[in-house]
């Protein structure tokens, strides 16, 4: 089932989040997801290279997030890993 949510930057921890309604899950390296870019959805894993996050679509073009905006996104429910609190 696919989620409708958001991906943007969190200053204070200094990584990616996605949200769905209000609640944040974990980002990783190769997480696959649709990206609302122009009107339209595309398929495109997330990957870092150096601090630089960053999105390939249809598998030629990338396309770097940047820390300001929020991105709109379609994400499978097996992606989403909850954020773990843990006492360490």
């Amino acid at each position: 089932m696919m989620r409708h949510g958001m991906v943007l930057f969190d200053e204070i921890e200094q990584l990616w989040r996605n949200w769905i309604g209000h609640e944040a899950y974990e980002t990783y390296t190769r997480m696959n997801f649709e990206i609302y870019i122009q009107n339209r959805y595309y398929q495109a894993p997330l990957e870092i290279n150096y601090n630089d996050w960053f999105v390939t679509i249809e598998d030629e073009v990338d396309f770097s997030l940047y820390f300001v905006e929020k991105y709109q996104i379609q994400i499978c429910e097996k992606e989403l890993l909850p954020i773990m609190d843990l006492p360490f």
